[in-house]
């Protein structure tokens, strides 16, 4: 004759569905839950961080297109002598690198002389020449962007968007560990409590 109190069917399986596992506890079920979806959204977010990479590639590639045709290099020559280093780059110059000194200038550029300061090894003389970059309008410019540069940012975009996503979702996890680990402890503790009290 079967027991009621076994849990047990007609065919011997056992039936959890009215008389769950005691040992598994809501807060358990939550955690896995919470853990599921942190892994979900981990997963799902590897395409969007693909997706960025590729947008940041794009949206940069037409950036250097642009600068190809709207930044140039041109030859500056230093008008003053470079015999003052500032005091930064004394201390890197102490290191081994040759410290630099930013000096008047001038160069030209479509036929039009523009001057402005140019940095130059300290202690160069008057006619010291140097490659600088300009704009359309001969102002000094930024470097350009290169291919490597976009390869680069179009890597850093990709990886740090999801390193971005899953520090947030990982952190989210442990806190509600955390949270869960401390209410899992407080049950443990009030049913042995309870358990002893009764014997």
């Amino acid at each position: 004759m079967r027991r009621k109190l076994t849990g047990q069917d007609r065919s011997g399986r056992v039936d959890f569905a009215d008389r769950p596992n005691p040992l598994i506890r809501d807060c358990d079920v939550r955690q896995a839950r919470v853990k599921t979806w942190v892994t979900a959204l981990l997963v799902l977010m590897i395409p969007v961080s693909l997706w960025i990479g590729v947008d940041s590639h794009a949206e940069n590639e037409q950036r250097l297109e642009d600068q190809r045709t709207s930044i140039h290099q041109v030859t500056a020559t230093t008008t003053a002598v470079a015999d003052t280093a500032p005091v930064a780059s004394t201390e890197f110059g102490s290191s081994g690198a040759p410290a630099v000194t930013a000096v008047d200038s001038r160069w030209v550029y479509r036929g039009v002389e523009h001057t402005g300061r140019v940095s130059v090894d300290t202690g160069s003389p008057v006619g010291t020449t140097a490659q600088i970059w300009v704009d359309a309008s001969g102002k000094q410019s930024l470097r350009p962007l290169t291919s490597s540069d976009v390869a680069a940012a179009a890597i850093f975009d990709t990886i740090g968007s999801w390193v971005l996503v899953a520090t947030v979702l990982i952190g989210f996890y442990f806190a509600m560990r955390f949270r869960y680990d401390g209410r899992r402890d407080d049950e443990w503790d009030r049913d042995i409590a309870d358990l002893l009290s009764r014997h």
